[in-house]
């Protein structure tokens, strides 16, 4: 069924532990429960494969099946090419028709994105100005649905970029980096707060500071997060042990309820202000 409206497209596979699947649902739930109050108009989409099982219930408005002949476990060894697989053939099906942001499922969505579509990009990312990260962060990447042809291409390159990496890239970061090395593995240590627009290869990105569209809250001395308010960035991103405070987040912070509810995804009942 192609989709009519703007979506968030959130790869995830369910992990073969189950009380890791079940916690990762409760974040994938909080996410959608920002989405449908950020973005009402918004579709959310799971991208995943076949071998995974899909709560009932779950708040997405579609379920796109990368086919797969692998064990889960052997998907998870090679998680990195799973996942642009998995984007590169769902944005070569009918449901990419509209402005997609492609989305971690460790996310809360603050601000509407789709304001940023004007047109003038085709990929847009998300660039940090700490050079002892990769330049990039793959948990927000903007996708414009005019010149669907560059869009195929672009992903058919990070794909074999990614599959041409050893195991250890396979299974990790490998994202980041093919999407670094098809811009020359540029550096922004000085580049923040600009908002980048670049050509490269007949596609024009848009690349914007993570604080505004792709932010952690910081980590203290000892790399424990710090709680805190962080109301200017559209989209807050849990990496990390960050996970552990995200459900609190979105109580005390944005104000919804949480109720732990084992009959529902993820076991927790997530309502609150629209």
């Amino acid at each position: 069924m192609p989709a009519s409206a703007p979506a968030f497209a959130c790869f995830h596979l369910t992990p073969p532990n189950e009380g890791t699947a079940q916690t990762y649902w409760a974040f994938f739930q909080i996410m959608a429960a920002t989405i449908r109050r950020t973005c009402p108009a918004a579709e959310i989409h799971l991208l995943t494969n076949t071998s995974s099982d899909v709560p009932d219930g779950l708040d997405c408005d579609q379920v796109f099946r990368h086919n797969t002949t692998r064990s889960q476990k052997e998907c998870f060894e090679r998680l990195m090419v799973e996942e642009v697989e998995c984007w590169q053939a769902y944005f070569a099906s009918d449901l990419f028709q509209e402005a997609t942001v492609l989305i971690d499922v460790d996310l809360l969505v603050q601000k509407d994105p789709f304001d940023l579509f004007d047109g003038e990009f085709d990929i847009g990312l998300t660039y940090t100005d700490d050079p002892a990260l990769h330049p990039f962060n793959s948990g927000v990447i903007f996708v414009d649905p005019s010149r669907p042809a560059v869009i195929s291409r672009y992903f058919d390159r990070v794909v074999e970029r990614v599959k041409s990496y050893g195991p250890e890239f396979q299974e990790w970061y490998g994202d980041q980096m093919a999407i670094a090395a098809l811009l020359d593995d540029p550096d922004y240590s000085e580049a923040s707060p600009a908002v980048i627009d670049q050509t490269k290869d007949d596609l024009n990105y848009r690349l914007w500071p993570t604080e505004q569209w792709n932010y952690s809250l910081p980590l203290d001395a000892e790399n424990k997060p710090i709680f805190m308010v962080a109301a200017e960035p559209g989209v807050l991103h849990f990496k990390g042990a960050r996970k552990g405070l995200m459900l609190r987040y979105a109580v005390e912070i944005l104000g919804f309820d949480a109720v732990e509810d084992a009959s529902v995804a993820g076991g927790w009942k997530i309502s609150g202000p629209v």
